[in-house]
């Protein structure tokens, strides 16, 4: 497989950072909100770490998740290094997925990402886990435990699910106990384990172009 030119690398890492920035857009909270930024960085994390990896990029993908945490740190209310540290993971094991499985992985982690972060409200159709809870209330625990927006607000230390009424009814959280992901362990360990799955995975094999 031939070299990514220069120039082709550095659209790719400015198309990331930019997409990652949409997080700023003005919301329900106004532009420029750290928690809008936050939780927009940790549903498109993993596929963009794919897409990128996928097109032929090498080390310099770091700068993606760098320029990502300077975004977040220019806005936020805390400096804790702990979430930063969850998203730059996130991305990590998407670079990962995408050495291994080429730019179409983007799409599968894209789906899988929102499928953790539904799950655990239900998607908004079994009027949330307030049916599952009451009678299942460690699987209830361990879907909310698997959702990327709840790992990395809980290692922000914020009390995301409280805070949204409409997010927590649907959980069912007031029917079971949960204890919060602790920052200071759940961000180095998704650091530490997203980077190491990003050095092993090896570039994904291509066949040869048929003569023509």
């Amino acid at each position: 497989m031939s070299p990514v030119p220069l120039r082709s690398r550095a659209l790719r890492l400015l198309a990331g950072l930019a997409l990652g920035g949409l997080g700023l857009l003005p919301g329900a909270a106004g532009a420029g909100d750290g928690n809008t930024l936050l939780g927009w960085l940790a549903l498109c994390a993993p596929a963009l770490g794919a897409r990128l990896a996928g097109g032929g990029a090498g080390w310099e993908l770091a700068l993606v998740p760098s320029g990502w945490t300077l975004a977040w740190l220019a806005c936020a209310d805390t400096r804790s290094p702990w979430p930063p540290c969850v998203v730059a993971g996130l991305f990590a094991a998407g670079v990962a997925l995408g050495r291994w499985r080429g730019c179409g992985a983007a799409g599968a982690a894209l789906h899988a990402t929102l499928l953790l972060a539904g799950l655990s409200l239900g998607f908004g159709v079994l009027a949330g886990g307030a049916e599952l809870a009451p009678h299942a209330p460690v699987l209830a625990a361990r879907l909310l435990d698997l959702s990327p927006l709840v790992l990395v607000f809980d290692a922000a230390g914020s009390d995301w699910l409280h805070a949204q009424p409409e997010v927590y009814a649907r959980a069912g959280v007031e029917w079971f106990p949960r204890r919060p992901w602790s920052g200071n362990l759940a961000g180095p360990t998704v650091l530490v384990v997203g980077c190491l799955l990003a050095v092993l995975a090896r570039p994904a094999h291509r066949a040869p172009a048929a003569a023509a």
